[in-house]
């Protein structure tokens, strides 16, 4: 790619991924980073070779000042990283195409699908595609029965928002839940609730569209897709062996053709482009089911590299010249790879 340097954005300069996904770019000396952050502070500032603010995703300047900086350093393609500005990039991607600006990003109405959870797993079921068992409520008394009906409190069963970013919003209840053992032997960032706690911080406020499903107590994998053109080149599962606030900081590249062929099933009804994540956990019979897809890239999507394949990478090599995307990168995954994320340190001026 020597003789097509190119200048690319990577929005969310603050966000956990941001550092190893402008470290993977870097390996490409054609490529030219420009990070953006609504704080002036960030990873990104400093990773990057450029860096502006820029509004929340969900302001309304938000593209306008996108715009606006992408002329001025005559950015070639936006990389956004975090959820809030999928959508307002996604309906802006025909007129920012026309300023020579192309977006990684999918189109609006698959997009709005696989970012409502409620509209995604009522899509899956239409397309005759295996789910958890779940209802959408939108109400404390509609939430009480659904429990009951998902066997509580014999059974623990989880909520989270229809619309919510990473982990926010996510709960397990459980009639087990011993509160003074999580006060004191449990970090904050626990997510067992009890039935009773639930109902109670639920009705304190206007309630929201929540989807409540069968708790799926198997293995749970982060799966890593890359789609380009309508065409799924890779599917590369990681087996979750630690969290931390809801982010994967340990795992296993693993071969599992029941994960793989059940996200290719997931994306063949959906017109994503460009790297998806889909989270998948495995029932009490040994099905994988999904939890949510990601219809971005994933932070921990750089722990793919050990494996042979950098994502963030290809996606770009794809989007600058499509007729060179890569065949046979399943063939190219090296299985069986263990990796462990840490913290690591800036020091600047």
């Amino acid at each position: 790619m020597d003789n097509l340097k190119q200048n690319i954005l990577v929005t969310g300069g603050g966000a956990p991924g941001a550092p190893g996904i402008i470290n993977a770019l870097k390996s490409d000396p054609a490529i030219t980073i420009f990070s953006c952050d609504f704080s002036e502070e960030t990873p990104g500032k400093h990773l990057a070779h450029g860096y502006f603010r820029v509004p929340m995703g969900d302001d309304p300047n938000y593209i306008k000042t996108v715009t606006e900086e992408c002329k001025k350093h005559t950015i070639s393609t936006i990389f956004p990283i975090t959820t809030k500005e999928l959508l307002p990039l996604s309906l802006a991607k025909t007129q920012l195409k026309s300023m020579g600006i192309d977006v990684i990003v999918s189109d609006p109405h698959d997009l709005e699908i696989a970012n409502n959870k409620g509209k995604l797993y009522d899509h899956l079921r239409l397309n005759s595609i295996e789910t958890p068992e779940y209802f959408i409520v939108s109400s404390v008394d509609s939430f009480i029965a659904v429990a009951e009906e998902l066997g509580y409190p014999s059974k623990p069963f989880i909520f989270k928002p229809c619309v919510a970013n990473g982990s926010r919003g996510f709960r397990i209840v459980s009639a087990d839940v011993d509160e003074h053992n999580l006060l004191f032997n449990a970090k904050p960032s626990h997510t067992y609730i009890s039935l009773e706690k639930a109902v109670e911080i639920l009705s304190m406020k206007s309630f929201p569209e929540l989807l409540i499903s069968e708790y799926l107590p198997g293995d749970e994998y982060t799966v890593d897709c890359l789609v380009s053109n309508g065409r799924t080149e890779v599917i590369i599962p990681r087996k979750r062996l630690k969290m931390n606030n809801g982010i994967s900081v340990e795992g296993i590249i693993e071969n599992n053709q029941k994960v793989i062929d059940y996200c290719e099933a997931i994306l063949s009804t959906l017109k994503l482009d460009g790297p998806i994540g889909i989270q998948v956990k495995f029932s009490e019979n040994n099905v994988p089911l999904l939890v949510e897809i990601n219809p971005r890239i994933q932070g921990t999507s750089i722990a793919c590299l050990g494996a042979g394949i950098n994502i963030p990478l290809l996606t770009i090599r794809n989007k600058m010249e499509p007729s060179s995307a890569s065949k046979n990168l399943q063939s190219n995954v090296k299985w069986g790879v263990h990796f462990v994320r840490h913290y690591s340190e800036l020091y600047y001026d």
